[in-house]
């Protein structure tokens, strides 16, 4: 479990105010079910942890944890953020980038 202070201060990073002025807005989704086919037709399917946007264009976050990292690797997560941000993209027309933050 994370300790309060960690939530703060994750939450006081400028892409969460960034993501709140969003959802103000009407422009942020939060844990967004995404698919999308690859150009070999692989079929990606995912949970978005958080998606907002701002002027046109998509901001892609997922958290992801110390322990997960060390389990698996960043590469591999960095990949999965960045194929939800295509799949944002494909759905929306609009750009979309992916941001890994680590919690």
């Amino acid at each position: 479990m994370m300790k309060s202070a960690t939530v703060e201060k994750v939450l006081a990073h400028v892409l969460f105010g960034r993501a709140r002025a969003a959802a103000a807005r009407g422009g942020c989704r939060r844990e967004t079910p995404v698919t999308c086919t690859l150009a070999d037709g692989t079929l990606i399917e995912g949970i978005v942890d958080l998606a907002f946007e701002e002027k046109g264009r998509w901001t892609v976050v997922d958290y992801k944890t110390d322990r997960e990292l060390a389990a698996v690797g960043e590469d591999r997560y960095r990949r999965q953020v960045a194929l939800y941000a295509s799949a944002i993209a494909q759905a929306t027309g609009q750009p979309a980038s992916g941001v890994l933050i680590r919690v």
